[in-house]
C-alpha cells in the first residue's frame, strides 16, 4: 500500500510510498497500519471501549526514535457501515509509551443497539481507513432475551483457532466472555506444543518476561485471522487467568517465575500494563490496574460479575495434604474483591434481578478422587473462601446464581453445594440441595492432556470422577470448544460446541450437551 505524501505519523517523518509490510517468523503484517485488527470491548448500556493498534513500519522504525513519534488516529461509531450517520467520534494520540495501541470509550450510545465502528489514519489527505468493526450495547430496558458466549485457554502453538472463527459466525450474541489465557507465555522451544505445528511460533521466541515480551507476544496472537474476526464482530468482556502472567501464578509469584527472570512485582506489572495496552478493557475507576474485577447489568435479566481469582487476592498454593490448604483465613479472591461481591450480589437482589452470573477462571465445584481433591489450583485449595461465598449466597437467599469459568482445557457442569458428599445437604438422585451451578467452558487449542492424540483415545475418561462427585453432570476431556448460553427470565440454557480439530483450519464444529436451569431451581436439568 502507497501512503500520501502527507505523513500519518507526527514527528516529521513522510512515510511517500513506503510499503508498510512487517514480517515476524509465523506472525505476518498485513499491508496496512491497522495489521493487528480492531477490536471492541467492556459494552455497557451507553458506551464501549474500542481498540486498535498502528503499526509503524520498519522502514520507520529503523530511522527515527520511536520514543519521539506520536500518532493522531480518529474513531468513528455510526449506525451504517457507509458511516453516513455517524454517532460518536473523536480521536486518540497514540506513541510508543502506549506501544502504539489506540484505546477510545465511545460514549453516549443508546442501549441494547448495534452499532459499526472505524479508525482513520491522515484523515485530510487520502485516508487510510481500518477495518469495520461491529459492537452492541448492552440493554438496560425491557430484556427479555441476552445471548453470550463463554471461550478460554488458546495457545498459539497448539492449534489453529477454529474456535474463534466459529464464535464469530454467530450473528445474535450480545457479548462474548473470555474467561483467561487469552496468551501464553512459553516460547518456541517449551515442551508445552503441538510438535507438528511449528508453522504455529510465537513472537518473542523465547518465554515472555519483560515488557517487551508482553507486548511482542500479544502482537503476535493478534496477526491471527480468526482472532481478529472474533475481535471484528463481536464485543468482547475479558479477565485474564495465570498465563496471561505465567503459569500458576498468584498474588506474591508463580509456579513458572524462575530464579534469574527478575522481580516477581516488576514482570508481574508489565503483564498488567501490556494487557491493558493491547485488550478491549476499561481501565478501574481506582486507578489501580490489579482490580480488573468489574461488573456488567443486562438490566434486570442479568448481572454479570467479572472476578479475577488469579492475581490480586490469591494466597499460594499448596498441596493437597498440606494443613494450611484449610486454614480459614484462606483467600482466593482477597478480603476487598469478596466484600465487593457480596455487596453487587445483594444490590442485584435489592433490583430484582434474575440471573447473577459469576465469571472466572478456576473451577468452583468440588473435584474428588478416593476422598481427596486432586486440583488445588481451583476452589479446592481455597475451601473457606468457596464456604464463605456459599454461606453467604445461602444466608441472603440469593437465587440463580451461576458460575462460569474456563481454565481446565476440557468440558464440565456441575451443581454446587457447600458439601455434596453428604447426603444431608445434596441428595444425589434429584440433584436438590444446590445452591448455584456451574458451568465450565473447554478450550480454544490448549489440549486437556497435553500429548497429542491421547486425548481423543480417553474420550469420557472423566466419567469415572462422577459416581464419586454426584453433583458433577457432566464431564468431557477430549474436545476443544466453547459454550453458548440463552438466557430468559424463565431459564438458562447452556449449549457445549466442540470442534473436532485444532492441527489445522477448518470450519467443523458440532453440538455437545446442553443443560437447563430454571429460574428459582438451583440443578442443571
Amino acid at each position: 500500500m502507497n501512503i500520501s505524501r502527507r505523513s500519518f505519523i507526527k514527528g516529521g517523518v513522510v512515510l511517500s510510498t513506503l510499503p508498510l509490510t512487517l514480517s515476524l517468523s509465523g506472525c505476518t503484517f498485513s499491508e496496512s497500519p491497522f495489521s493487528h485488527g480492531v477490536a471492541s470491548g467492556d459494552p455497557l448500556d451507553d458506551r464501549i471501549i474500542l481498540w486498535t493498534r498502528i503499526t509503524i513500519p520498519k522502514e520507520i522504525s529503523d530511522k527515527v526514535d520511536l520514543d519521539t513519534l506520536t500518532v493522531k488516529v480518529i474513531w468513528q461509531v455510526a449506525s451504517d457501515t457507509n458511516f453516513s450517520s455517524i454517532v460518536a467520534s473523536g480521536h486518540v494520540i497514540t506513541s510508543q509509551e502506549s506501544d502504539f495501541t489506540v484505546k477510545a470509550d465511545a460514549t453516549g450510545l443508546r442501549e441494547n443497539t448495534r452499532y459499526f465502528y472505524r479508525f482513520i489514519v491522515d484523515e485530510l489527505d487520502n485516508p487510510i481507513i481500518s477495518p469495520i468493526g461491529k459492537t452492541k450495547t448492552l440493554p438496560s430496558f425491557d430484556v427479555s432475551n441476552i445471548k453470550l458466549a463463554m471461550a478460554s485457554c488458546s495457545h498459539f502453538s497448539y492449534g489453529y483457532f477454529n474456535v474463534y472463527a466459529r464464535i464469530a459466525e454467530i450473528s445474535d450474541l450480545d457479548a462474548v466472555l473470555h474467561l483467561g489465557d487469552y496468551l501464553y507465555e512459553y516460547g518456541n522451544k517449551d515442551i508445552y506444543r503441538n510438535p507438528f505445528l511449528w508453522n504455529r511460533k510465537v513472537v518473542p521466541a523465547h518465554e515472555m518476561v519483560s515488557l517487551s515480551d508482553y507486548r511482542l507476544r500479544h502482537a503476535c496472537y493478534k496477526t491471527d485471522e480468526d482472532l481478529q474476526k472474533l475481535h471484528q464482530t463481536h464485543p468482547m468482556i475479558c479477565i485474564w487467568d495465570d498465563h496471561e502472567f505465567t503459569n500458576d501464578a498468584w498474588q506474591g509469584g508463580a509456579e513458572n517465575h524462575n530464579e534469574g527472570e527478575g522481580k516477581w512485582q516488576t514482570r508481574s506489572q508489565a503483564a498488567i500494563q501490556a494487557y491493558y495496552e493491547w485488550m478491549p478493557i476499561r481501565e478501574p475507576n481506582s486507578h489501580s490496574r490489579e482490580k480488573a474485577y468489574r461488573r456488567f447489568k443486562f438490566g434486570d435479566l442479568a448481572e454479570l460479575n467479572m472476578l479475577d481469582t488469579r492475581f490480586v487476592g490469591r494466597d499460594k498454593q499448596v498441596e493437597v495434604n498440606d494443613p494450611a490448604r484449610l486454614e480459614e483465613q484462606r483467600s482466593l479472591l482477597g478480603y476487598e474483591q469478596e466484600q465487593w461481591l457480596q455487596d453487587n450480589l445483594l444490590d442485584a437482589k435489592r433490583q430484582g434481578v434474575t440471573w447473577q452470573l459469576l465469571g472466572q477462571q478456576v473451577q468452583m465445584m468440588q473435584i474428588q478422587m478416593l476422598g481427596k481433591p486432586i486440583n488445588t489450583d481451583a476452589w479446592d485449595g481455597y475451601p473457606a473462601a468457596r464456604a464463605r461465598l456459599l454461606d453467604f449466597i445461602e444466608a441472603n437467599n440469593i437465587d440463580n446464581v451461576v458460575v462460569l469459568t474456563g481454565d481446565v482445557h476440557s468440558s464440565w457442569a456441575a451443581n454446587i453445594c457447600k458439601d455434596p458428599y453428604d447426603w444431608r445437604q445434596y441428595n444425589r438422585f434429584t440433584h436438590d440441595g444446590a445452591v448455584a451451578v456451574e458451568i465450565v467452558t473447554s478450550s480454544v487449542t490448549s489440549p486437556s492432556i497435553p500429548v497429542p492424540g491421547l486425548q481423543q483415545i480417553v474420550g469420557d475418561v472423566g466419567k469415572i470422577l462422577m459416581p464419586e462427585n454426584p453433583h458433577i453432570r457432566y464431564v468431557d476431556l477430549a474436545n476443544r470448544g466453547f459454550v453458548t448460553l440463552d438466557i430468559n427470565s424463565e431459564r438458562l440454557t447452556a449449549n457445549w460446541h466442540h470442534v473436532p480439530f485444532v492441527g489445522f483450519k477448518n470450519d467443523q464444529v458440532h453440538i455437545g450437551k446442553q443443560f437447563t436451569v430454571y429460574a428459582g431451581k438451583a440443578k442443571l436439568q
